[in-house]
């Protein structure tokens, strides 16, 4: 039997640093836009940060982040049928603010 634990990690509002997928910066599998699970992991300690997933159109938003922290940014595809892709040691933009970010994410919607 396996045992999976949930965990919910509350949004920081004291930190305003956050990685976006937008751009060229989306997860895709062979050139297509694709939802899949992102790992955000602590550059420095490899503790697991958050985990979410991308949106259909390959957006993703990890929001309040500490703009002094480093991350590796780590994409799997479920599916197995290609390798895992990883950014590392990625600073969170810290050039918008709180409101300005909750806009960018209504805009990734789409």
């Amino acid at each position: 039997m396996q045992a999976l634990a949930r965990t919910y990690t509350s949004l920081s509002l004291t930190h305003n640093g956050y990685i976006a997928g937008s751009g060229d910066g989306i997860v895709t599998l062979q050139g297509a836009p694709a939802s899949r699970k992102i790992w955000l992991l602590n550059a420095q300690t490899m503790a697991v940060e958050r985990v979410i997933t991308s949106l259909k159109n390959g957006h993703y938003m990890f929001l309040g982040l500490n703009p002094a922290s480093r991350y590796l940014v780590v994409a799997r595809d479920y599916k197995k049928e290609f390798e895992p892709f990883a950014w590392d040691d990625v600073p969170p933009a810290d050039d918008l603010t709180i409101a300005e970010q909750q806009t960018l994410w209504q805009t990734m919607q789409v």
